[in-house]
């Protein structure tokens, strides 16, 4: 266990906004903070995060909390090891209450990532101090990567003879089999280990949280594979995954750009040039979740690709990847023959610059495809119309739709009326624009009382709720018991502090209800002083008169099951209980319809 007093010291001293701004572009609006949510697909912010309170909330999927929230769910992370991630980036020292740590307590990831993180620093040392490591350093300088460069991307070397990478295992107590299934150790029979990287220049993969979750190898000579990537592992997908993107966020969001390469050695070029907003894939062609991924730093994605037919025929098919995330993109082409590390070098850094100011929308090299694969024949036409229709179920921005729609009738020539006739093809139907396994999962928000919902965000922000509540002592017993055990908490923070603080509030319920909470926060936000009080009272009347309505119909049941029993002595007790909530019943009307006082 972490101590309270530390959990509450480490979220004083952190930065939500820095935090999360690791993983999501955030943008001031108002007095909080804006950006695309990370655990859904969309194209308008709805995840807001809030500085002043310490947390955050997404209005589309639900999902909200702490800082600790945010990471448990982005990186699966136990509650105290999104604690210590915290810690760890502000410098702050913590020990846990209950002794000595045993490594499997961290967590089956952070065990993974530790391994990741002492092989990458064994190869980064053999690069550097070892013999075996000048053949590699000499490659550096012939490719002109500075040291600085180098360092930055924590470029190391697996030798030939293999980096020891066996023993460091044993000797740091950490767990073979696991470098197993991180790809780093292959076994050929019994206790018959090996490594599977040898006598290549190593780049660490960093996911955008710092961690490093794969590897890539490049060989020196002329030797095949020229480049092989770690395997699929619980930490690194290459279908998702985007090299260099940990060294480019801050890049991207000063320049509201990303570029898109294809090399390890060309993102490293482009940085070093003062580009630093370049990133790669990882040996594969552009995928839409690279493409969700960089969406959530910037809408201006700019893939960078050779001169060549290859390349823009790649460039056309990336299209349809660019259109099913909601994105348009654009492309930049490079003259034939050069690759971006070769470029920049040759060039500078202000003619790739103008390049990339050059990008076209990637729609237009769509549209030249379907002319060259097709023709302008009528029945290439035709067949034209049919894929871009197809393409324009995809689309589910209605203004997206009309601008591609125009787009396609000036440059193909085709009719409007026949690119938005309904096709249907395998796994679409009429209608829809997303078959149903395709359609994001958004869960719908819990729909308990509005009045006791309103009544938790009310007490959540301001004092004078707080201390109606409180005067009100009848009041809980109105709520559900979910809400119950929530005011309850709130109003234990009020007496013990005289304010409320959401996070720790937060902190103490289960993570879904937190996302709530967190939520009635930031909703509060727009209620005005001046109209808490009437609110407050409103709610706190529909409730005591729901409590009582419910108790009335409960002591009818009750009479006519004491009079099945012919238990006399129980039916006046339950009449008499009765006649006392009618009573009170008629109160609360009588209060509701007295005419208020008109302020002059």
């Amino acid at each position: 266990m972490i101590k309270q007093e530390k959990i509450t010291e480490i979220r004083d001293r952190a930065s939500i906004v820095e935090v999360i701004s690791d993983y999501v572009t955030l943008k001031k609006a108002g007095r909080n903070y804006q950006g695309l949510c990370p655990f859904h697909g969309e194209k308008t912010p709805s995840f807001t995060v809030s500085e002043e309170k310490g947390i955050f909330h997404c209005f589309g999927c639900q999902a909200g909390g702490s800082v600790f929230h945010f990471l448990m769910k982005y990186d699966q992370l136990s509650f105290p090891d999104a604690v210590e991630r915290v810690a760890k980036r502000y410098g702050i020292k913590i020990e846990r209450s209950d002794g000595a740590r045993d490594p499997s307590e961290s967590g089956e990831r952070e065990s993974l990532y530790r391994i990741n993180e002492r092989t990458a620093a064994n190869y980064r040392q053999i690069l550097l101090s070892q013999p075996a490591g000048r053949k590699a350093l000499d490659y550096l300088k012939s490719r002109k990567v500075t040291e600085e460069i180098a360092q930055r991307f924590m470029v190391g070397y697996a030798p030939q003879t293999g980096s020891g990478l066996l023993d460091l295992l044993r000797r740091e107590k950490l767990s073979v089999k696991d470098a197993m299934r991180l790809g780093l150790i292959g076994q050929r029979s019994g206790q018959q280990f090996h490594e599977k990287f040898f006598a290549r220049l190593m780049f660490p993969i960093i996911n955008a949280g710092g961690k490093i979750v794969g590897f890539g190898g490049r060989v020196l000579d002329r030797g095949l594979p020229k480049y092989i990537n770690s395997s699929e592992t619980p930490l690194f997908h290459k279908g998702s995954t985007l090299y260099g993107l940990y060294q480019a966020k801050d890049g991207i969001r000063r320049v509201d750009r990303v570029v898109v390469v294809e090399g390890y050695l060309d993102v490293m070029a482009l940085h070093q040039f003062g580009l630093c907003y370049a990133v790669a894939t990882l040996g594969t062609a552009l995928t839409s979740d690279h493409v969700r991924v960089l969406g959530r730093y910037t809408r201006n994605i700019v893939a960078l690709f050779d001169g060549d037919d290859a390349g823009r025929k790649a460039a056309a098919r990336s299209f349809e990847i660019f259109i099913e995330t909601g994105l348009l993109g654009r492309a930049a082409f490079l003259p034939k023959g050069e690759d971006p590390d070769t470029y920049i070098h040759g060039h500078g850094p202000a003619a790739l610059e103008k390049i990339l100011e050059e990008a076209v929308p990637l729609a237009d090299y769509y549209f030249s495809s379907l002319k060259q694969r097709f023709g302008m024949s009528l029945e290439g036409k035709s067949q034209i119309a049919s894929e871009v229709s197809r393409l324009l179920t995809k689309v589910s921005n209605p203004i997206e739709v009309d601008l591609l729609v125009r787009r396609a009738v000036d440059t193909l020539g085709v009719r409007e009326e026949v690119l938005r006739r309904p096709v249907v093809t395998p796994g679409y139907s009429l209608g829809s624009k997303r078959t149903p396994k395709d359609s994001p999962a958004t869960p719908s928000p819990i729909r308990d009382d509005i009045a006791e919902r309103s009544l938790v965000s009310l007490m959540l922000r301001f004092p004078a709720v707080l201390r109606s509540v409180e005067k009100e002592g009848e009041a809980r017993q109105w709520l559900s018991s979910k809400w119950q055990a929530v005011v309850d908490l709130i109003l234990a923070e009020w007496q013990e502090r005289r304010q409320v603080d959401v996070f720790r509030v937060a902190q103490r319920v289960h993570p879904d209800q937190a996302a709530e909470i967190t939520a009635l926060a930031l909703q509060g936000e727009s209620i005005l002083e001046t109209e808490c009080d009437k609110m407050a009272a409103d709610c706190l009347s529909h409730l005591r008169r729901k409590y009582l309505r419910t108790l009335e119909r409960n002591l009818r049941v009750a009479i006519r099951a004491a009079e099945e029993r012919k238990d006399e002595q129980a039916k006046r007790e339950r009449i008499l209980e009765w006649q006392d909530v009618v009573r009170k019943e008629r109160q609360l009307e009588r209060r509701r319809l007295e005419p208020k006082p008109t302020i002059r």
